[in-house]
């Protein structure tokens, strides 16, 4: 099977649109949050997830939006956009182990340990303890900085984003990973 991976799309739905129209056919879509922005809810971005039956978990934005850190704007969001849609990404876990074609994913938003906010980059010293994990893949976002390596027998991929790149190639990206050869790839595409 074949699965993609989208992340950090900061309610920009027309380039997750262009993200997924470059994506080849996959089995299976994976966001590891930041689908929004905590000031800047997309019903079109979610419409779009939720069409594409992508499985979410909520990023550090939708921990602000939906963790009572912005009351306010939780409440225009409530009097304005329709409560499934709301609802899609609220009741999304912090964190989701998959399994699938024999592959065991966990999917986090930006790091499986304490402090779950810690920015994790190729070539982190912290990557070497994703080796003790139980799992074939773990995927996160958070830094927009694509990137696939492995930790021993854990391959450790961040997809990048496909509307905020942070790195030196400003094209949006996402991830493909392959669950028969449990290897993943970054796919680049152009934003405009």
């Amino acid at each position: 099977m074949r699965i993609g991976i989208v992340s950090d799309i900061h309610a920009d739905a027309a380039a997750l649109r262009r993200a997924l129209e470059d994506m080849p056919s996959t089995d299976m879509l994976l966001c590891p949050g930041d689908a929004i922005s905590e000031y800047r809810f997309c019903a079109d971005t979610v419409e779009l997830l939720r069409r594409a039956g992508v499985v979410c978990i909520q990023g550090n934005h939708e921990l602000v939006l939906f963790g009572g850190r912005n009351p306010a704007y939780l409440q225009k969001c409530r009097d304005t956009f329709a409560a499934e849609s709301l609802d899609f990404l609220a009741r999304a876990p912090l964190r989701r182990e998959i399994e699938c074609d024999g592959a065991t994913i966990l999917m986090v938003h930006a790091s499986p340990w304490e402090p779950h906010d810690e920015y994790i980059y190729s070539g982190s010293a912290r990557l070497k303890q994703f080796a003790d994990l139980p799992y074939d893949l773990v995927c996160f976002g958070h830094t927009h900085v694509p990137f696939v390596e492995r930790a021993g027998s854990v391959l450790v991929v961040n997809p990048g984003s496909p509307s905020q790149p942070r790195d030196r190639d400003r094209r949006g990206a996402y991830a493909i990973f392959d669950t028969e050869t449990k290897q993943a790839a970054i796919h680049r595409f152009c934003l405009s």
